[in-house]
Order: structure tokens, then C-alpha cells, then sequence
């Protein structure tokens, strides 16, 4: 049996010029990138020229540091690791970033997730999915299988805002399209439409990861009941998108 791991591939790939991006920060007590070994899990096509690799300590930088663990950020923090706490008292931290322009497959984005693995088993605990806005536990990143399939939902979040917004609805969007060069997508729903919403937009996300690109006008018809139109969005009710973004419309 091959250990040689594969591409996560594009099947659809559509090019369009716009450069990918993804970033993790990963947490630790103590220095755990001296004498590591980055021969990472990646396949061999993997961008290494594009990786960005920086050491963090608080000391040098407490400001951009506590960026990471303070505000919105920290309150996920709370809610996805074991331990916030040990967050709050991490003294080192590592920047895992990469930007490709309009890549063919996904390679940057497993050779991202590797580089955070091999952190996390030298002792990084907390690893920060920054376009995302999730958290993951340093053992979870450290498991990951190198041979694993691409899973939307790992690397796409789904967010529904609570407050409904005057004349648009409650804002359904993704978070992390940056990461395959393609805008997110989000639309206003009334609430018993978040749900079916949610659904039809990490389909719609698994598309673009695959290198489709959408283009304004386009038609979706979907559950059978529902004809979605892609519209412009001007940034207006503001949800805080990395990026650009889509807008989807009932027609």
C-alpha cells in the first residue's frame, strides 16, 4: 500500500484569477518549533514555497498576541477547547499562513492543516482555524489522518445570526471561502428557514470548493420548492465576512 498522499483535488476547477489564502495560529506553553523536523504530512505537490511559518512570543508582540485569544475569538474559545484557561496563559504562539494564486487543488490547504499537526504533537495544544473562526483542541489537529478526504464542513463554517435584520432576515452565511479563492455566500431568511438555509449553502460551498465560481444571475433550484438567484453583496447588513461575498436571493 501507497503512503503517498493524494491531492485533494478540484474537479470542477474553473479558473478565475483569485488567489487562495488560509491561516492557523497554534498555541503552546513553551517553544515547540526549535529542532522540529518539518517534513510535513503533505502531498509531495504541496506549496512549500508559499508557507509562512513565524514564531510568536507574547513578550515581543503582547498586543497582536492577545488578538488571538481576546473579544468574539475568546468566548468561541470557551466554547470549542477543554481548557480556555490554558489559552489565556500561553506565553508562545505560531502563524501558519499560505496564499496561492488560484490553485487547481487544495495541497496549500493540507499543507496547512500538516505544519498545525506537526505543532500540535511537539505540544502546540490550542490551534486557531483564523478564517473560520474555530477552535481546535492540539490532539484533535494532531490525529488527523494525513490520507483523509476533504470534508466541507471541516473547513467552512456555517453561522446563523440570532438577531433577524429589518427588511433582510436572519443572515445564513459561510465563513472561510477565502481559502479556495471564492467569495462566501450568505442570505436573509426568516427563522424556520434557517435550518434549510444552512444546508443549501454548505452545498453550495462543497461546489465552489470544488472550483466552480458562480456568476451573478445564476439560478439554483433546489429541495424542489426553492429557486435561489446570485446577486451582488455590498457588504450591507455587515456580518463580518473575510472577503468578498455572494448574495442569495428567493426568486
Amino acid at each position: 500500500m501507497s503512503t503517498l498522499i493524494e491531492p485533494w483535488p478540484r474537479p470542477a476547477f474553473r479558473p478565475t484569477g483569485r488567489p487562495a489564502s488560509t491561516m492557523f495560529v497554534a498555541f503552546a506553553e513553551r517553544d515547540v518549533l526549535s529542532g522540529l523536523d518539518l517534513k510535513v504530512g503533505a502531498p509531495p505537490s504541496a506549496p512549500l514555497a508559499a508557507l509562512d511559518l513565524r514564531q510568536h512570543r507574547y513578550s515581543d508582540d503582547p498586543d497582536w498576541f492577545d488578538g488571538w485569544r481576546s473579544g468574539p475569538l475568546r468566548q468561541v474559545a470557551a466554547q470549542e477547547l477543554p481548557d480556555p484557561e490554558r489559552l489565556d496563559a500561553a506565553t508562545w504562539c505560531y502563524s501558519i499562513r499560505l496564499i496561492v494564486d488560484d490553485p487547481s487543488d487544495l495541497t496549500h490547504l493540507q499543507l496547512g492543516w500538516a505544519v498545525a499537526g506537526l505543532l500540535a504533537e511537539a505540544g502546540a495544544f490550542a490551534v486557531l482555524d483564523v478564517y473560520t473562526h474555530t477552535w481546535h483542541p492540539g490532539d484533535e489537529v494532531a490525529g488527523l489522518d494525513a490520507h483523509r478526504p476533504f470534508v466541507i464542513q471541516r473547513d467552512v463554517g456555517l453561522v446563523a445570526e440570532t438577531d433577524s435584520r429589518p427588511g433582510f432576515g436572519h443572515p445564513v452565511h459561510t465563513r472561510g471561502m477565502i481559502k479556495f479563492g471564492r467569495p462566501d455566500l450568505i442570505s436573509g431568511v426568516p427563522p424556520e428557514r434557517i435550518e434549510q438555509t444552512a444546508m443549501i449553502l454548505n452545498h453550495l460551498a462543497r461546489m465552489l470548493a470544488e472550483g466552480h465560481a458562480f456568476e451573478i444571475g445564476q439560478l439554483f433550484r433546489v429541495d424542489g420548492e426553492r429557486t435561489l438567484q446570485v446577486a451582488p453583496y455590498e457588504g450591507d447588513p455587515d456580518v463580518g465576512l473575510i472577503g468578498d461575498g455572494l448574495l442569495l436571493t428567493d426568486v
